[in-house]
C-alpha cells in the first residue's frame, strides 16, 4: 500500500457496514441507542395492529450522547413507556397499572378480571385511599346517607347465606363486599364473630346478623342454618356479599342469596326465605347538602326556612319542610318536587339545591375491567383523567390529555391538543393515521383500525392521538428536523435509502447532514450537487 493510501484511509472513516456494538447505533457506531417500549401511537401495518415496539415508547426523545429518553410532560420509565400518576396519586392513594388493579383488587360486585392488553402496563391510574376519590385522589369524600324526606323507601338490605361444610373443620371463608375482604370467616363461627368479622370490611358500617338454626355458621347434619344478614347503616340497593372458601372439605358449598336472580334459599323444612334489596337512597350528603370536597364535610341547607343537620345532613331540623332547598328556590335550574321537595335539576347543573355545574362525560381512561381484558367501556365524568371545576362545569385535564371530558390522549405532552405538533404536522387519531398508509413507493394504501367498534384491543382507535410530520420533520412531536436521505454509495446492491447517505450524522437541529471527511453532497446519483446528502466521494489531491 502507497504511503498516500494510509493518508487518504485515515481521515475517511468506514460506515459500519456491519453490526454496531450492542447499544449504539448510527452509520459509524458513535451515537447510543435508547430503550424502546411499546408505542402510544404509531402507523398501523396491518388492520386493527399497532403499537409495535419503539424508541421511548413515541413518547420522548432520544438523547443519542447517553442514550436516556427525555420524555413528554405526563409520561414516565426509561422508555417513556407509562403514564405517570398526577402528584403521585397525592399521597392518599396507590399508582398502579391496569393490569395490577385488575390483578390486586376486585370491582364493585366484588368480581375479578384479568386484563393483558397492550396498554396493561402502559396506563397508571390511582387507586385512592378510603375516604379519597378523583383521579389524583386529591378529593376528600363526604358521607352518603338516606334523603329523610323520601318516606317510602324504608328498607334495609337483607342478604342470606348458607354454609354447608364440616363445622369442626379447620376450614374458614372470607366475604368481599364491594370488592374489599372480611377477616377470616372460621366456619364454626358464632353470630359475633360472623358480625365483627364483616365489620372488619371498611365499607360496613354495621350490620345485625341471625341464625335460623343452631350457634355455629356452617352445618352438615341436614339442617339448614340460613343465616341473615341485615344491613343497618348502608343504605339502598347494595352489591351482594361473594365468599371464597380456604381449606374447606370439596364438597362443601356456600350460597349467598342477594340479588333479583338469586333471592331465595329454602331450608330443610321447605320454608323459603328471601332476601330484601335496600331501597333506600345512598346519597351525597343524603341530597339534603353540599359537600366540601377539600374538607370532606357537608355543608347542611339551610334555606327557605328549612334546616337540615347531622354529618351526613340526615337530620330535619325544622318540621314540616316547606319547599325544596335553594336561594332562590333549586338555584332557578330546577324544578321543585312538591311531595318529596327534591329538585330536579336542567342539564348541566347538579347538587340538591341544583347550585354546582356538572362536567361533560367520557369513557374512562382507568378503571376496573367489566370483564376479561375490557377496560375503558364505562361514561364517568372528566373520564377519570381531570378534576371538574364545578363553578364553571369545566373539566381541569391532567398532563398530556385534551377534550371537554379530558377523553383524548393529545400529541405532545406540553401542548395536548388536537392543534399541537409544533406547526410541523398533522394531530390524528390512531384511526386517521392508518387511513394515510402508504406502501413502498408512496401509493396510499388505507389500513383500518378500530373497524369493529365491539373489538376491546381497539378501543383507543379514536381516542389515542399523535402527530403526522410534515415533511422534513421527525420525533414524536415534530420538533426535530429531518436530513437527507440517499443511497449509500458504497453499497454493492442495497437500493435502500439512508440518512445522509450512511456516510454522515443528521444535525436534527438544522436538519444538516455532518458528513464523514471524504465525502459531501451530491446530486443523488454520486456526482456533485446540492442534496447535502454526503452521497458523493471527494476526491483527494494526489489520490484517484
Amino acid at each position: 500500500m502507497r504511503a498516500l493510501d494510509i493518508v487518504a484511509l485515515s481521515i475517511i472513516p468506514l460506515s459500519c457496514h456491519g453490526e454496531c456494538a450492542s447499544g449504539f447505533t448510527g452509520a459509524d457506531c458513535s451515537l447510543r441507542e435508547c430503550p424502546t417500549g411499546a408505542a402510544f401511537f404509531d402507523m398501523a401495518e396491518i388492520d386493527d395492529t399497532a403499537h409495535l415496539q419503539t424508541t421511548c415508547s413515541g413518547r420522548g426523545h432520544c438523547d443519542h450522547t447517553t442514550g436516556e429518553c427525555s420524555c413528554a410532560t405526563g409520561y414516565v420509565g426509561i422508555a417513556c413507556e407509562r403514564t405517570k400518576c398526577k402528584h403521585d396519586c397525592s399521597r392518599r392513594g396507590q399508582c398502579k397499572s391496569m393490569r395490577n388493579l385488575a390483578d390486586s383488587t376486585r370491582n364493585h360486585e366484588s368480581l375479578q378480571y384479568s386484563y393483558q392488553l397492550w396498554d396493561a402496563d402502559k396506563l397508571y391510574g390511582c387507586e385512592c385511599d378510603l375516604g379519597y376519590a378523583g383521579y389524583d385522589c386529591s378529593l376528600r369524600v363526604c358521607p352518603f346517607g338516606d334523603d329523610p324526606l323520601t318516606q317510602s323507601e324504608t328498607d334495609d338490605e337483607i342478604q342470606l347465606l348458607r354454609c354447608t361444610a364440616n363445622a369442626s373443620s379447620n376450614g374458614h371463608m372470607v366475604l368481599y363486599f364491594d370488592g374489599k375482604a372480611s377477616s377470616a370467616i372460621p366456619v364454626s363461627s358464632s353470630v359475633m364473630t360472623l358480625k365483627h368479622a364483616l365489620k372488619t370490611i371498611p365499607l360496613i358500617v354495621d350490620v345485625e346478623v341471625h341464625y335460623t338454626t343452631g350457634t355455629t355458621l356452617c352445618r352438615d347434619d341436614g339442617m339448614d342454618n340460613i343465616v341473615y344478614i341485615t344491613f343497618t347503616h348502608n343504605p339502598g340497593p347494595l352489591p351482594p356479599l361473594v365468599a371464597e372458601t380456604f381449606d374447606m372439605d370439596p364438597t362443601s358449598v356456600v350460597e349467598i342469596a342477594a340479588s333479583t336472580s338469586l333471592g331465595m334459599l329454602t331450608d330443610h323444612n321447605g320454608v323459603n326465605h328471601f332476601n330484601v334489596k335496600g331501597n333506600k337512597e345512598n346519597e351525597e350528603c343524603s341530597n339534603r347538602g353540599i359537600c366540601d370536597q377539600e374538607t370532606g364535610s357537608c355543608n347542611c341547607f339551610d334555606t327557605n326556612g328549612d334546616q337540615y343537620a347531622g354529618n351526613d345532613c340526615s337530620e330535619v331540623v325544622t318540621s314540616p319542610v316547606t319547599n325544596c332547598p335553594g336561594d332562590p328556590i333549586c338555584s332557578d335550574r330546577g324544578v321543585c318536587d312538591a311531595t318529596t321537595k327534591r329538585c330536579i335539576c336542567e342539564d348541566g347543573y347538579t347538587g340538591g339545591d341544583c347550585s354546582q355545574r356538572s362536567c361533560p362525560h367520557g369513557l374512562t381512561w382507568f378503571g376496573y375491567p367489566s370483564s376479561n381484558n375490557v377496560a375503558h367501556d364505562m361514561m364517568v365524568e372528566c373520564s377519570n383523567m381531570g378534576t371538574c371545576l364545578r363553578a364553571r362545569g369545566e373539566c381541569i385535564c391532567n398532563d398530556g390529555f385534551f377534550g371537554n371530558a379530558c377523553e383524548y390522549m393529545g400529541c405532545s405532552g406540553d401542548e395536548a391538543s388536537q392543534t399541537s405538533c409544533h406547526g410541523n404536522g398533522k394531530c390524528l387519531s390512531l384511526r386517521e393515521l392508518a387511513l394515510n398508509h402508504k406502501n413502498g413507493d408512496g401509493t396510499l394504501l388505507p389500513i383500518h383500525y378500530g373497524s369493529d367498534a365491539n373489538e376491546p384491543s381497539t378501543w383507543d382507535a379514536d381516542r389515542i392521538f399523535g402527530c403526522e410530520c410534515d415533511d422534513g420533520y421527525g420525533g414524536f412531536d415534530c420538533t426535530l428536523m429531518t436530513c437527507p436521505n440517499g443511497v449509500d454509495p458504497l453499497a454493492t446492491v442495497s437500493t435502500d435509502f439512508h440518512s445522509c447517505s450512511n456516510k454522515g450524522l443528521c444535525d436534527h437541529s438544522t436538519g444538516l447532514c455532518k458528513c464523514f471527511a471524504g465525502w459531501g453532497s451530491s446530486d443523488g446519483s454520486g456526482s456533485y450537487g446540492p442534496k447535502n446528502d454526503c452521497g458523493r466521494r471527494q476526491s483527494l489531491r494526489g489520490y484517484p
